[in-house]
């Protein structure tokens, strides 16, 4: 009997404690949806990093209730008070409050979920330990900086991260020229605890020092910097190529044979030179007479070497120049070289092409020079007061006036027409083109006859005779015993048939008319 009332004592208190019970007494009742203790997100947690602890909550009640979680330290000091979560009836959701601890060393805190509501279960508390570790250290330094002229810029950078988390930093790479400063990379990488290299390659920049930023992404580093910036200094690579010749063999080549040329490149810059090419050029006509390829030379280094120039070319004087070539640079070297005569003639001491140019050239500057002053000496008389009639003398005035006889003829060479005297044998000079010929003596030319008038018949004469014709009181009268006389107005040489004679004539050289008549 006694057993039974204990046990009806037990089975009492439990429905009085159980859940259902004690929500028929409350709208809200909180409790443990899962595990009894909260859980922690962010371990192993080092200084500046930030961990979270939740626990998920179910909601046992009638109506919505909302909730949250508290942080605290030994002492009760709150660290940290979640955000406040609505649950409604029947349902389980996720309470968490994030804290980020500032020293190292082991942190002990205590958490309650609590609820301005109230019906939070007791079970809903409790304590946790967290091991913080000191902030992770971040490194970076300058393994190598390497600028030449074949490879451009190239530097390798170390980045050591110490032991701890993975760790997301950015890169920034920045160039600088005379005081400004740009960016000419960026990117992101995920660092792992330990030393990582990377490789920077920059090409052909204007620079003069070289930057590399470092910013954690995420995260604080021991230093509590921001960010971690190194700089070195630049200096662009510099050469000074020169070209230097030696004696040649054989000292007077003769044409075709082969000729050996010692050569020197020097190099007293502070880079290495490029690789690039070597050749012999005829400086007359630019014939490249023998080429090579030739290797870089190094800092204050020296390259040698002979240049074969076959077959040597048939001239007495070859002027050659021998040019190194690289990419953006070139430098040269004269060289003069008396060459032996072949015997195959005479080896003229000029360029036998340009001296036909010239005297080409010099030959239509002379013809041009005759033609244009041809053309001024036979220009045509002007007018006179724009009335467009050329000045002459008249018919009238060459007749009264006695002018030297003369006559016409045609230059042979330039057809200049001149007058000379009617009598003059022998050399003339042509004025025009200052050329010399004989002047053949003028051929007589016959006369213009025309019809002698009647004379009238005086008392004395018979019928049917003729009287001796008597001259016109104007005209002028040329008398002679044989065919050939002169004209009275311009002794030119004509014929007139002594039994045509008298005869009234005309002179067709200056167009006098006369009378020619037998005495």
């Amino acid at each position: 009997m006694a057993v039974m009332r204990k046990i009806a004592v037990i089975l009492l208190a439990s429905a009085l404690l159980s859940p259902a019970a004690f929500a028929e007494d409350n709208e809200k009742m909180f409790t443990s949806a899962g595990a009894a203790d909260v859980a922690v997100v962010g371990e192993p947690v080092h200084v500046g990093d930030e961990i979270t602890a939740s626990i998920l909550v179910h909601n046992q009640g009638s109506e919505t209730g909302s909730v949250r979680l508290v942080l605290t330290d030994s002492e009760g000091t709150n660290l940290s008070i979640g955000d406040d979560v609505a649950i409604t009836p029947g349902s389980s959701r996720e309470v968490s409050a994030s804290l980020t601890p500032s020293s190292a060393g082991v942190l002990n805190m205590s958490w309650e979920v609590g609820s301005d509501d109230g019906g939070v279960s007791s079970l809903l508390q409790g304590s946790l330990e967290i091991h913080v570790y000191e902030a992770q250290s971040l490194d970076l330094s300058f393994d190598e900086v390497d600028w030449t002229l074949a490879d451009g810029l190239d530097s390798q950078i170390s980045v050591a991260l110490s032991e701890g988390e993975s760790r997301d930093v950015n890169i920034s790479i920045a160039l600088g020229y005379q005081g400004v400063e740009h960016v000419v990379q960026g990117f992101s990488v995920t660092l792992e605890p330990g030393l990582r290299t990377l490789s920077l390659d920059l090409g052909e920049p204007e620079a003069d020092y070289l930057s590399v930023t470092l910013e954690p992404r995420g995260w604080t580093t021991s230093n509590s910097a921001s960010n971690l910036t190194w700089q070195v200094d630049l200096d662009a690579p510099s050469i000074s190529p020169s070209v230097e010749l030696g004696p040649h063999l054989p000292n007077k080549p003769s044409p075709g044979d082969s000729v050996s040329l010692p050569y020197w490149l020097n190099n007293s810059g502070d880079a290495v030179t490029l690789s690039g090419e070597l050749r012999v050029v005829r400086t007359s006509d630019g014939m490249l007479l023998a080429e090579r390829i030739v290797s870089s030379v190094s800092s204050g280094g020296t390259s040698s070497g002979t240049m074969e120039i076959s077959p040597w070319p048939d001239s007495q004087i070859v002027e050659l120049e021998v040019i190194w070539f690289m990419e953006g640079a070139a430098v040269s070297e004269f060289l003069s070289v008396e060459s032996t005569d072949s015997g195959g003639g005479t080896e003229l001491p000029f360029d036998l092409m340009a001296a036909f140019y010239g005297a080409l050239s010099g030959f239509a500057v002379v013809l041009v020079g005759i033609i244009a002053w041809r053309t001024v000496s036979e220009r045509t008389p002007g007018t006179e007061e724009g009335r467009g009639k050329m000045l002459r003398d008249s018919r009238i005035t060459r007749r009264f006036e006695k002018a030297p006889a003369k006559r016409e003829i045609q230059c042979p060479n330039c057809e200049q027409r001149l007058n000379i005297p009617s009598e003059h044998t022998g050399t003339v000079r042509c004025p025009a083109c200052m050329s010399q010929f004989s002047a053949e003596p003028a051929q007589e030319e016959p006369a213009v006859q025309f019809p002698t008038e009647p004379r009238p018949q005086g008392p004395g004469s018979s019928e049917g005779g003729t009287a001796e014709p008597e001259p016109a009181p104007s005209w002028p009268v040329a008398r002679s015993n044989e065919e050939i006389l002169s004209c009275p107005e311009c002794d030119q040489r004509l014929r007139v048939p002594l039994e045509r004679r008298p005869v009234r004539s005309r002179c067709p050289a200056c167009r006098t008319e006369f009378m020619a008549e037998v005495g």
